[in-house]
């Protein structure tokens, strides 16, 4: 279930290839959690909850940080 609109096609394509793709080839995937105030950004109390991941792939020689929020 959609919970507010249709992704619009673009934004769809580049989730699935920045994101989606990214997750799926990923041979590691770790979640950062407490990284304490230090680490929040001067804007970051403005969203409530930010999900954070490293994603090794190494077939493809990448690590990609993942920050996604979900408001």
């Amino acid at each position: 279930m959609n919970q507010f609109e249709d992704v619009p096609a673009k934004l769809g394509a580049d989730l699935q290839q920045e994101v989606f793709d990214r997750l799926s080839a990923a041979d590691h995937i770790y979640c950062l959690s407490g990284l304490g105030d230090e680490a929040i950004h001067d804007w970051g109390r403005v969203h409530e909850y930010f999900h954070e991941f490293v994603l090794i792939d190494r077939s493809a020689g990448r690590i990609t940080l993942l920050i996604a929020a979900d408001d």
